[in-house]
């Protein structure tokens, strides 16, 4: 029985040397894979770390500032300082030598449409024409204007005659404003002559002062200007200064014919929609007026401002002036 017993000892001890033997071994394998483990994924790290930071050091390097528009910048739209914000743009993304600064890009014109985050390049913009010292703001009620037209606008301002003829007097004019059918150019000297000649000789000849619209102003070239300056006309301008006054009342009358001649074939449902259209522009013209000082307007040769005159008055102007013109 007690050798029984030492036995069975015997075996339990032999039993867990060899399970501590076997736990032993697993322990140390076990470790030395975890650290093999380990060391793998530290070196793999290492690499990565060391490809992100070449990587980084890469894009930086191949990164150029470039200027983007941070809103909706309309074709002809000038481009303030404040709609501008510089960021990194990759190099190969965008040509350097189109690259500008701030200060080139402020005060340039949009060539084009440019939406929010456009980069602005040299290929986009260009540099409106300098101010000169002659230039003056001119008023206009007597011209047919595009239905779709919009304050900054580019037009070209023609003359067509009862016989077909047709020119051009002003070219590539900006809108510089427009409230109920009244547009506002800026013109020189020799432009207001132009349009004053071309106005005595609609007056004249019956014929019709109209605008018509630029499609892309900012890649469109500036139309020559066709209107042949009349001797006839200018001699009358000289005899009678007054001439320019009338001619521009009475173009201003056919226009408001028209108007109401168009007004009379409209539904009432389009009465309405004009009626509308009407009292917001006159809405957003009383708000600029309250908003701005009331400044008195330059005119050259009484162009701009026409009073009311008699319609009996002008009719018998135009015929004394019939009948004084060869």
């Amino acid at each position: 029985m007690s050798k029984i017993r030492f036995r069975q000892k015997q075996l339990l001890l032999a039993g867990g040397i060899g399970a501590l033997s076997v736990l032993l071994l697993c322990s140390i394998f076990g470790f030395l894979y975890v650290n093999h483990l380990t060391n793998k994924y530290t070196e793999k790290r290492l690499s990565v770390e060391q490809e992100l930071a070449q990587t980084q050091q890469v894009l930086k390097e191949d990164m150029i500032k470039v200027e983007v528009v941070t809103r909706n910048i309309s074709s002809g739209e000038p481009i303030q300082e404040s709609d501008l914000e510089t960021r990194l743009m990759p190099r190969n993304a965008v040509s350097e030598e189109m690259v500008l600064s701030k200060e080139l890009i402020r005060g340039k014109v949009a060539k084009v449409e440019l939406p929010t985050n456009t980069p602005v390049t040299s290929t986009v913009i260009y540099e409106d024409e300098i101010t000169s010292r002659d230039l003056r703001s001119q008023e206009f009620r007597l011209m047919e204007l595009p239905s779709k037209l919009q304050k900054s606008d580019y037009v070209d301002v023609r003359i067509k005659f009862p016989s077909g003829q047709d020119y051009i007097i002003l070219s590539k004019k900006r809108v510089e404003d427009l409230i109920d059918g009244t547009v506002w150019y800026h013109m020189n000297e020799k432009e207001i002559l132009n349009i004053s000649g071309a106005i005595v000789d609609a007056y004249i000849q019956d014929a019709t002062i109209y605008a018509l619209s630029y499609v892309e102003p900012g890649i469109q070239e500036k139309a020559i200007t066709t209107y042949p300056a009349n001797k006839a006309v200018l001699d009358l301008i000289n005899s009678d200064p007054n001439i320019v006054q009338k001619a521009t009342t009475e173009l201003e009358r056919r226009n408001r014919i028209k108007l109401e001649e168009a007004m009379n074939a409209m539904t009432p449902e389009q009465k309405q929609e004009y009626k509308n259209k009407l009292n917001t522009q006159q809405i957003a013209e009383n708000q600029a007026k309250s908003a701005q000082p009331t400044t008195q307007q330059q005119s050259t040769n009484d162009l701009i401002t026409t009073p009311q005159v008699d319609t009996e008055m002008i009719f018998n102007d135009q015929n004394s002036v019939g009948a004084e013109t060869p």
